[in-house]
């Protein structure tokens, strides 16, 4: 048998037109045993639980989630009475709560209305995403039934257009173990991106007008499930992205408008995709890959205005490491009449708030002369139909030079 204080209010009694008061006190009642006696009852009383979040960086793309812009989120919270957390809990308290609020200044709120429990010693615990998405077939990201024991799991499909991928933060580290005096009521929330995002621009290495990209896509993982976990000496998240073997991967592109300008000022750049990707895992970097095409007009000796199409397919991307959960990427597709080269820059936070890092970069040169030293045939690219090779280092080429009109001869 357990004994469960509820507390009452004040009845008022109408007699004769005259109002009376009524106090009712706090009653301490015996509840019947239940079929199991090791669940606490649900917490009864009358201070509110209040919620208040931070996005650990500012927003610098169009859907990326910041403080000043996140109106809903999800809760998984847990009761364990005087007892902390473990694996063995169901979400009993909150189960995908949906909190929202209007603007950035308003408050957070939720229906029905959740309490602290009376018993000062009683603890809550608190799972949070972000942005809110209701339970429900096909749902993204989707979660395991309310009666499944454990920390939240939360299963995530990437989208192939990127202004159709949504960002996706959780809180790190969980509110665990909170009673009402360990922050006087109020439930605060850090929120972190949880997966990779990954830029595009392209940029020209010259002044040759008329550069155009009419193909592009790459090759990231399609679908993972992340997990809420304890933090080890080796990996100190709280959160960490489980992929089933083989890895599913899918073809994403941008949503701009192709063919697409390249920039006509030499090292002027131009952002052509904004990725929200599933950091990769260690066991398929290899895997991601990218391929364009990109076109350059010419001038022909006969007056004619030749085009010269480049198509590069299955391209490993460089720094393929640097895709962990939180990391933003960036990649400088540098187009030029007779290479590509593909940098990859490492920003230390996720709205490009300081100086990015180089950390890889490729260089695709056209097979101009085959035997030339130190040349070979390389991945699956072609320029009109001819192999190109890849190199770490620029070759020299005489045929082609930076600026002013470029020649293209008709074979």
């Amino acid at each position: 048998m357990k004994n469960r204080t509820i507390k009452a209010g004040r009845l008022f009694i109408h007699k004769n037109g005259i109002r009376a008061g009524v106090s009712v006190f706090l009653l301490t009642l015996l509840a019947a045993c239940g079929a199991d006696d090791n669940v606490p009852d649900m917490p009864l009383g009358d201070r509110s639980i209040d919620f208040s979040t931070t996005v650990e960086d500012t927003q610098t793309r169009s859907g990326a989630l910041a403080t000043g812009n996140l109106l809903s989120m999800g809760i998984f919270a847990y009761y364990t009475g005087s007892n902390d957390l473990t694996i063995s809990e169901k979400p009993n308290f909150m189960y995908n709560q949906e909190v929202k609020r209007s603007n950035a200044s308003s408050p957070w709120t939720y229906s029905p209305v959740k309490y602290w429990p009376n018993n000062p010693g009683d603890k809550l615990t608190f799972f949070a995403y972000a942005p809110y998405v209701k339970e429900a077939i096909g749902s993204n990201p989707s979660f395991r039934p309310a009666t499944d024991k454990g920390y939240p799991i939360l299963d995530y499909i990437v989208s192939a257009k990127d202004n159709d991928q949504t960002d996706l933060l959780v809180s790190i580290p969980p509110s665990m173990n909170l009673t009402y005096g360990t922050n006087n009521g109020k439930v605060s929330l850090h929120m972190s991106h949880a997966l990779t995002r990954v830029s595009a621009y392209v940029k020209s290495g010259d002044n040759v007008q008329g550069k155009q990209v009419t193909v592009f896509s790459m090759q990231a993982t399609k679908k993972a499930t992340l997990i809420f976990r304890d933090p080890t000496p080796s990996y100190n998240k709280y959160a960490s992205w489980s992929y089933i073997n083989p890895i599913e991967m899918i073809t994403v592109s941008p949503s701009a408008t192709l063919p697409f300008a390249v920039p006509a000022v030499k090292d002027e750049k131009k952002l052509l995709a904004d990725f929200f990707l599933l950091p990769a895992a260690r066991i398929n970097e290899s895997d991601h890959k990218f391929s364009i095409t990109y076109t350059t007009a010419g001038t022909a000796s006969s007056g004619d205005t030749p085009v010269q199409t480049v198509t590069l397919s299955n391209q490993t991307l460089p720094s393929m490491n640097k895709w962990e959960f939180g990391a933003y990427v960036s990649y400088t597709f540098l187009i030029e009449k007779q290479k590509l080269t593909v940098t990859a820059t490492s920003h230390p936070t996720w709205g490009d708030a300081g100086t990015g890092t180089v950390t890889g970069s490729v260089v695709i040169t056209y097979a101009e002369n085959e035997s030339t030293p130190n040349w070979s045939n390389g991945g699956s690219g072609s320029v009109d139909g001819k192999p190109v090779v890849t190199h770490s280092t620029v070759q020299n080429d005489v045929q082609w030079e930076d600026g002013g009109t470029e020649i293209v001869e008709k074979s």
